[in-house]
């Protein structure tokens, strides 16, 4: 990397040196003019002097200011010796000096010379060797991080990775390596490619398959995440549930940050993981990238409406996706849409419960939406959700009304979000620890809870409502008693 210029420091000598060099070869054919037009006379000379003056400027203008330094020489090279070689042979004929036939077969071959150098820089020979000597030695190392995941960090998988940029053939041939360090490695050096050549893509896909360690699998499933054909594709999207946490993840990643033509070929694979109940603790489909396809939003709102942990995580990848797309464009419509999703009685409710996070998150929840969201057909932890920020400005009768109609629910996850919820806004001792989590939900505090919450709601049975006076007394003693 080049070093950043600072006052008093200077270029590096090999740099310097590596300077003088491009110089000397870009002037070298004006001065084989100017030393011809001092050796002619008449019209020749005058043609070739001007063909050095030339060849200056040009030098000078293909390489003004610094970023002509870093910029590869070939090109500029071949370019003023054959404008040069021309000026010459215009110049010189007639003329019958050894000079100016030495000139013109050194503005021929150095040309070449650069000609054939850089059509062997373009095929990739010189990288390709470089690359089969980096992998030896990745192959002949001993010492190794103690994880495989380290591994994939060394320096010396960085420049393999840039030495393949032509051809991966080097790496493929670590991949039956007996340590798995050495396999882990040449993935690594693999990650995200785009250029494959027939065939390559099918042995990393085997190598995941045959992997016993799920760090090699993972790796694997990254270095082919940029494929799109679609025998890859289906081939990856088995790692959807795979036993390994992190191959999962690996593959969510590697297959979901595209999904405008791949979702129909990993629809059902997404639909097995996200019901496996080996799967059911992963949450969300997490990934990075572009946002999901219409077609993949309308498959996760329908799988929403079933029943287990399909639903759960399909809301919960939902709520990702609006989250992102919130992140990236504040969109009327599709607020407005998802206001609608949420108030409508025959969505999904672990849907909705996530729809209404995520828009109070957002505040895009208006007071009039949050009255809708207290009707008893809604979801009890959408009803809890709204009262909480209906109370945030104060009190009213809906939302405490709906606080006793949660209270008295035969449920002990919502009795202890309830409690939480009547003691920090109404001031109401229901036994939860200040300023500590929810106590488990099968232990004895959790039971004493409930009756507590059970017992507050109870003496108030047969209410219609709840006095404004006591209201605001409790609203008031909200942030002074708790």
């Amino acid at each position: 990397m080049r070093e950043p210029f600072t006052p008093g420091s200077g270029p590096k000598p090999a740099s310097l040196l590596l300077r003088t060099g491009r110089g000397l070869v870009l002037l070298t054919p004006a001065v084989l003019l100017a030393v011809g037009a001092s050796r002619s006379t008449g019209g020749p000379s005058i043609l070739l002097a001007l063909g050095a003056l030339f060849q200056v400027l040009a030098c000078g203008m293909a390489f003004v200011g610094r970023q002509g330094w870093r910029e590869p020489v070939g090109p500029a090279v071949i370019m003023l010796y054959v404008i040069a070689l021309s000026w010459l042979l215009v110049a010189a004929v007639g003329l019958d000096d050894w000079y100016l036939h030495t000139c013109q077969a050194v503005l021929l071959v150095v040309p070449l010379v650069f000609f054939a150098l850089q059509c062997l820089r373009d095929s990739g020979a010189p990288a390709l060797r470089r690359g089969r000597l980096l992998a030896h030695q990745l192959a002949r190392r001993a010492d190794w991080p103690a994880g495989l995941d380290a591994c994939r960090l060394l320096p010396e998988v960085k420049a393999l990775r840039e030495a393949l940029h032509a051809d991966a053939t080097p790496a493929l041939e670590l991949l039956s390596h007996a340590r798995p360090q050495v396999r882990i490695a040449a993935l690594a050096a693999l990650e995200f490619r785009q250029n494959w050549q027939g065939g390559q893509a099918e042995v990393v896909l085997n190598a995941a398959r045959r992997a016993l360690e799920p760090e090699i699998r993972a790796a694997a499933v990254y270095a082919l995440a940029n494929r799109d054909d679609r025998e890859i594709i289906e081939g990856l999207a088995e790692f959807l549930y795979d036993p390994s946490h992190g191959v999962r993840q690996a593959a969510t990643e590697a297959l979901l940050w595209n999904t405008e033509h791949r979702w129909p070929w990993i629809r059902v694979a997404v639909r097995r993981c996200l019901s496996d109940p080996a799967a059911q603790d992963d949450g969300p489909l997490r990934h990075e990238g572009r946002l999901l396809t219409a077609e993949a939003v309308t498959d996760l709102t329908g799988w929403a409406g079933e029943k287990g942990s399909l639903a759960v995580r399909a809301a919960l990848t939902l709520g990702v996706h609006y989250g992102q797309a919130f992140a990236a464009e504040r969109d009327a419509k599709l607020i407005a849409r998802l206001v609608r999703q949420l108030t409508d009685s025959h969505a999904p409710a672990v849907l909705r419960l996530e729809l209404a996070r995520l828009l109070h998150q957002h505040h895009e929840l208006d007071e009039n939406v949050l009255r809708q969201l207290l009707v008893s057909t809604a979801p009890a932890p959408v009803r809890l959700l709204a009262a909480e920020a209906l109370m945030a400005d104060g009190a009213p009768v809906e939302a405490v009304s709906a606080l006793y109609d949660l209270a008295r629910l035969p449920n002990r996850e919502i009795a202890l979000a309830t409690a939480e919820v009547v003691q920090r806004r109404l001031g109401v001792d229901l036994g939860l620890p200040r300023g500590q989590p929810p106590p488990p939900i099968h232990s004895r505090m959790a039971a004493d809870v409930a009756r507590r919450v059970l017992a507050w709601a109870a003496s108030h049975e047969g209410a219609d409502a709840v006095p404004a006076a006591r209201v605001e007394e409790a609203a008031w003693r909200a942030p002074h008693e708790v």
